[in-house]
């Protein structure tokens, strides 16, 4: 049974009468309870491929066996990127500039990332002077989000390619998903259950099957109460940090001010806390008073998303309609971070070079 997180029937493991005649007519649901029950077709051998919150819907009693890919190790990233391109020079520029940053060559563990790695740079080496810089990792998100939910909307809702304009449902659903991922980041944890997901309006089939973005923990390791978490940690970092950023350029709402903001002396009176630049000064005051780590990537990526080809160019008409202006005031927000990054602890000043990049560079 192939992606049987797709089969969006209720399956009555209680009360589905028992077939044991393959010659009885019954519905499509009641063969497959009985199918995997073993009271029909009982010398099959079944093996049911799907993500483990779908998979996990089935009694322990009528499973035997669990088997879960891991995914690349980092010889078969090379393999499966070297061998995807007859053109022998590309695959060798591919392969050494998803090196160059390390999330990246974590994430390409996943066969799924992988192959979003080759289909992106693969397309961004063909414009002339591309690898000079490091890639950055806002853009990767972002794409990687936009074809997760188009995918969704391909696989689980059958709509065509001329059909995937994004409605309501699927901002609301990145939306309240980035709410989730912000309060998870405040409370210092990467693991929700289902009530949590009721807090911000959302279903558990819908964000842990369907989104493409999150994925169930193995239950044994949690005393046996189901437990969910994103893809990865820093795809919860990311969707916290987007959540940030449409709080504040959609609703001009700046949901990290405490209410005790010191914009930097430097900065015109103008630069209150629901301008860019304070925004991220609340995001870099944040960073710095807590644990290193904490929300070091949350900062980078929030950086990211106030780049115009990020905000402008490639989440218009998507999130946002298409004549959403761009975000003002950059300069300052470079003022910001170069300021900070020059009186930041030395552990921290690295990170903070790094928001700026992700910000301002060109290229991706």
């Amino acid at each position: 049974m192939d992606c049987f997180d797709c089969y969006q029937e209720t399956l009555d493991w209680q009360n589905t009468p028992v077939i044991n005649d393959n010659q009885t007519k019954a519905p499509i649901d009641a063969l497959v309870v009985n199918i995997i029950r073993g009271t029909l077709l009982r010398g099959a051998y079944v093996w049911i491929l799907g993500r483990r919150a779908a998979v996990s819907q089935i009694p322990s009693e009528f499973i035997d066996v669990v088997t879960e890919l891991q995914g690349f190790t980092d010889e078969m990233k090379d393999e499966y990127l070297t061998k995807r391109f007859p053109d022998a020079n590309l695959a060798a520029n591919i392969v050494r500039h998803y090196k160059r940053v390390p999330m990246i060559q974590i994430l390409a563990r996943h066969p799924f990332f992988c192959w979003m790695v080759a289909i992106l740079f693969s397309g961004s080496f063909q414009y002339q002077g591309y690898g000079t810089n490091r890639p950055r990792l806002t853009p990767f998100l972002i794409h990687y989000m936009i074809v997760q939910t188009n995918r969704r909307l391909r696989f689980y809702y059958k709509k065509k390619d001329n059909e995937l304009r994004w409605t309501d449902t699927e901002k609301q659903l990145l939306t309240r998903l980035g709410k989730m991922a912000f309060k998870m980041l405040e409370m210092n944890t990467s693991v929700f259950i289902e009530e949590d997901l009721k807090e911000v309006d959302l279903q558990l089939t819908e964000v842990v099957i369907f989104s493409g973005l999150c994925t169930e923990l193995n239950p044994a390791a949690f005393s046996g109460r189901r437990t969910f978490c994103f893809s990865h940690f820093t795809i919860q970092e990311f969707m916290a940090a987007l959540y940030v950023f449409l709080m504040f350029y959609i609703e001009s709402r700046n949901v990290l001010d405490t209410g005790f903001l010191q914009m930097p002396k430097f900065l015109s009176s103008r630069n209150n806390s629901k301008s860019a630049a304070g925004l991220v000064q609340c995001a870099v005051e944040r960073t710095l008073s807590s644990q290193l780590g904490r929300y070091d990537m949350f900062l980078r990526y929030l950086c990211g998303l106030l780049s115009p080809h990020c905000h402008y160019s490639l989440l218009r008409g998507f999130l946002y309609s298409h004549n959403t202006p761009k975000v003002e005031g950059l300069a300052e927000v470079e003022q910001v971070l170069d300021q900070s990054a020059q009186t930041a602890p030395e552990d921290r000043r690295m990170n903070l070079y790094e928001c700026l990049r992700e910000m301002t560079q060109q290229d991706d």
